[in-house]
């Protein structure tokens, strides 16, 4: 960070602190807070707007990992970017790469690659040694090695592995992410099954493959006496049972994606290749309970599920498409055109930033005077096209292109770096 940096006029986003809410001025010299008031006169690049807000850095819980093995959808380097102009300073990605992430030396190779990035890179490992397995893979030594939690990604744990999994992490405290679903109910599922989706034609998977595995990995957890983190809940079902968990004291916690807090099934009606995503989108009745559940804090944390597909895999018939669409640039826009009516915008934040880390075990950073820098600068007013020079990714999977957008990330700080996009 070669200079000093002063945001002016930006409400902030503390939950907690006294600043909280306030209109101030912030002064960011040599990576850290140096001031923190109104009317601060320094010389120093000024970062303005018409709207603006500051919050620490965005979290993201899940972002599907491309290299090794897919550098063609998407490059690491290129997902990190990508994030930071979404705002977020830190994403966990998913080990469902090829070769997997199952070993010390590719949790090395990811973080070799990263180390320079203004966004942190936080990669888990699988659960198994090799996807669809029943034995651990080297868990022990990817923790060691840095790997942030351990999960199978999209593909479910089996019950007799999570057991496993749960007993063996307890020890070192580490973080287990479970995908709830019962494959042999799902039976490979395109769209939700309901009564919008039934004249598609397309093959359906009710939200029954999901809560009945929530269900019994609730109980796994318990029987374990061992944390646990479900990930990418869909439906009702799903959340009344993670809140009669949490209820009786049990240690689980869970996540739902922005897709599914912004979008239902009838999005795939028009069989338009970029609302195939998994978990699959469902009701507008699961979708109310979801964002009722991110706002009572029975849902933790929201992930961005972003998920780069290239065009030979998207630009087919629906049947054949791979799921997946980007997201990391739109989840501030999509609050504000979607959700800002029904969450408040702190509860949001926090979902985003304290909540996801929190599922991790990671230090929570705070916008305090002499605190280093890991601030995320928004405007709520700001337009922008989407379109092939404001695209971070080397994918361009989703419904959002060549779309005007209101509102944008105007500025991130993290290690001692800055990246402006205003």
């Amino acid at each position: 960070m070669p200079k000093s940096y002063l945001i002016r006029k930006a409400t902030i986003i503390s939950p907690g602190h006294s600043n909280h809410l306030k209109k101030s001025d912030i002064l960011i010299a040599n990576g850290l807070i140096e001031k923190i008031g109104t009317k601060i006169n320094a010389k120093a690049t000024e970062i303005s707007g018409k709207e603006l807000y500051v919050s620490v850095g965005w979290f993201d819980l899940k972002t599907h990992l491309t290299d090794p093995g897919f550098e063609f959808k998407d490059s690491l380097e290129n997902i990190l970017e990508t994030a930071a102009s979404g705002g977020f300073t830190g994403i966990c990605t998913l080990p469902n790469t090829q070769p997997v992430v199952n070993t010390k030396s590719a949790i090395n190779y990811l973080k070799k690659i990263a180390e320079s990035a203004i966004t942190n890179l936080y990669p888990t490992g699988m659960v198994s040694d090799e996807q669809n397995a029943e034995n651990l893979a080297e868990i022990f030594d990817m923790f060691t090695a840095g790997a942030s939690a351990f999960t199978n990604g999209d593909i479910p744990i089996s019950n007799g592995l999570l057991k496993k999994a749960l007993l063996y992490t307890k020890p070192f405290n580490a973080t287990i992410i479970s995908q709830p679903i019962d494959m042999t109910i799902h039976q490979n599922g395109l769209v939700n099954e309901s009564e919008a989706t039934v004249h598609t034609g397309l093959k359906t998977s009710p939200t029954l493959a999901e809560y009945i595995s929530v269900k019994q990995q609730i109980e796994i957890a318990e029987y374990c006496d061992a944390p646990l983190h479900i990930g990418g809940i869909t439906c009702k079902q799903s959340v009344d049972l993670i809140a009669a968990a949490k209820k009786r004291g049990l240690k689980i916690t869970c996540d739902t994606s922005i897709f599914n807090l912004c979008f239902t099934d009838n999005e795939v009606l028009t069989f338009d290749e970029n609302f195939k995503i998994y978990p699959l989108l469902r009701s507008e009745i699961d979708r109310k309970a979801l964002i009722r559940a991110v706002k009572s804090g029975v849902i933790d944390a929201i992930s961005s599920n972003h998920n780069p597909q290239n065009i030979e895999s998207k630009q087919v018939e629906f049947d054949y498409a791979d799921f997946g669409s980007l997201s990391l640039q739109f989840i501030y826009p999509w609050y504000l055109q979607y959700l800002s009516k029904s969450i408040d915008f702190e509860v949001f934040v926090e979902r985003f930033t304290a909540g996801a880390r929190n599922v991790l075990n990671l230090d929570n950073p705070e916008i305090i005077e002499g605190q280093k820098a890991n601030v995320t600068v928004f405007d709520a007013k700001e337009n922008w096209v989407f379109n092939q020079e404001t695209n971070k990714s080397l994918s361009r999977n989703t419904h959002m292109w060549n779309k005007e957008i209101v509102g944008k990330v105007v500025a991130v700080f993290n290690e001692n770096k800055v990246n402006l996009y205003s």
